[in-house]
């Protein structure tokens, strides 16, 4: 099969397009015939070697986080899935290898794919849809009522967790360029604020909990006995400790050097009486299968911002590096 490989850590220069062996199915994996693979600041961070501490790799190693595709093949312990079933996944953070025209991926990560839509729109929901849905409705307990800022409302996550949150009957602000305002409005924001023209001053303790897409420091708008959810900051400690297997020495150094990282933002957290932590998102079929339903349901839309041939991922990476995307870059094999 044809799959791209990370030859080693760096920019667009270390990926390359190869040739390996078609994957085979272990006792619970499911072989799937890959046909969009959706593009996230994440694969520029696993390229360039973010993550090389906690998941350390042989190189070359396909990557790829999030796919939709036909299954070909089951092993022998699967029962949720058939060959032929259309499906969408997150593959195994360690694992990876979506970037391929094949990946073998557990049965629990995927689920089938919702009915009304194609693959390229199934391919742009695991990993955004399902880090939306992990932090409005578990890390931030988003309710009715509820007074929430999302930061980057207008990237994939942001867009999935606006209309999540507002679904939920939480009232939402977020921050935007003004040329994302109409369609965050469209999506369920009740405020859109302008990142290059204003600032987040409404006082203190204004939001009972905020969302962060943005990673950069934000003022003291956290409501005592509020919540701080980040997924662009540091990791604090224990937020990635599980996402990997790893010896207990590398554990140690881990957690010693994420908690020596996150001093400033936990001690801010700690003098205005909220909590602080770092989301790591689980990849999950049953959360798969929620946003599914949610789908299906018309509850929740998915915004496309661009498609590429399987054989141009060298441009459709620099879409996503180029910070423009309003929506999910997803590639498309034939």
């Amino acid at each position: 099969m044809r799959a791209y490989e990370l030859t080693g850590f760096g920019g667009p220069e270390v990926l390359r397009l190869g040739v390996r062996s078609t994957p085979l199915p272990g006792p619970r994996d499911v072989v799937v015939d890959v046909r969009a693979v959706g593009l996230n600041p994440v694969d520029v961070l696993q390229r360039s070697g973010s993550f090389r501490f906690a998941n350390p790799v042989r190189f070359p190693v396909v990557p790829g986080n999030e796919f939709s595709g036909v299954v070909s093949a089951i092993g022998a312990e699967v029962t949720s899935l058939s060959v032929g079933d259309t499906v969408f996944g997150r593959t195994d953070k360690a694992r990876l290898g979506a970037l391929a025209e094949q990946v073998a991926v557990e049965e629990r990560l995927v689920a089938r794919m919702p009915r009304g839509l194609d693959f390229v729109t199934a391919a742009a929901v695991p990993l955004a849809g399902t880090t939306a849905l992990q932090a409005i409705r578990d890390a931030l307990e988003v309710r009715a009522g509820d007074r929430l800022l999302i930061t980057g409302g207008s990237s994939t996550v942001g867009m999935f967790a606006v209309q999540l949150a507002a679904r939920a009957g939480a009232r939402v602000t977020t921050t935007a360029s003004a040329g994302s305002a109409p369609l965050l409005r469209d999506l369920g924001a009740d405020e859109v604020i302008d990142y290059r023209t204003q600032a987040i001053d409404t006082g203190p303790g204004s939001f009972g909990k905020v969302f962060d897409l943005v990673g950069e420091p934000l003022p003291d708008v956290v409501a005592r006995g509020g919540r701080l959810v980040t997924v662009s900051a540091t990791p604090t400690p224990g937020s990635v400790r599980h996402d990997y297997a790893m010896p207990p020495w590398r554990a140690v150094l881990l957690e010693t050097a994420l908690r020596l990282a996150t001093v400033g933002p936990r001690r801010r957290a700690r003098r205005g009486g909220y909590t602080y932590r770092f989301l790591s998102m689980r990849p999950s079929g049953d959360d798969l299968r929620e946003l599914g339903s949610l789908i299906d349901d018309g509850a929740l839309r998915v915004k496309i911002d661009s498609t590429y041939d399987f054989a141009r991922a060298a441009e459709a990476f620099a879409r996503v590096e180029s910070r423009r995307a309003k929506g999910k870059v997803v590639l498309v094999l034939p």
